[in-house]
């Protein structure tokens, strides 16, 4: 039996190695996807005549939702690893071992490292730049031109 566990526990520890790297590999891509579309606000931004503050403002709704599924993603990671860690000190205790519990408790959990890390702060950090860009380049009568003409249609729907 304590060999068939202990087959488990490396399955068991072996797994949750396998969900921090999905979870890393998931930040890497939003990571490049909102680098690009950094890059694609800039080359708009460049262009003289053609640019379009409702391209931009688009652009920028299309990348903060980007960022909300990349935080809501981080949470997902972050609850399945604690159920898996979970599973793994059940088993720990059933062994006798201990490794991963004496590893988390040695971990400093206080201060504000407990509420920051960088997989939480890039999708924020994220939003407020493209919150302050479309603060900086758009004018509110832009904002205004862009509202009334995506509220047109759905005037005349209602008054149908």
């Amino acid at each position: 039996m304590a060999t068939e566990g202990f087959e488990l526990y490396k399955l068991l520890v072996e797994e949750v190695r396998e969900t921090r790297k999905a979870r890393r590999d998931l930040a890497n891509m939003f990571t490049t996807l909102n680098l690009g579309g950094v890059g694609a606000l800039g080359f708009l931004a460049k262009g003289e005549g053609a640019f379009s503050p409702a391209l931009q403002i688009f652009l920028c709704i299309a990348l903060v939702l980007t960022c909300v599924i990349w935080r809501l993603s981080n949470g997902y990671y972050t609850r399945q690893l604690q159920v898996k860690y979970d599973v793994i000190y059940d088993l720990e205790n059933k062994l006798g071992l201990d490794a991963l519990q004496r590893e988390y408790a040695g971990l400093s959990r206080k201060g504000p490292m407990r509420w920051f890390s960088v997989e939480r702060a890039m999708p924020v950090l994220f939003i407020l730049g493209y919150a302050v860009l479309i603060t900086y380049t758009t004018s509110w009568a832009d904002m205004r031109a862009i509202s009334d003409a995506a509220i047109a249609p759905l005037r005349g729907l209602i008054r149908q």
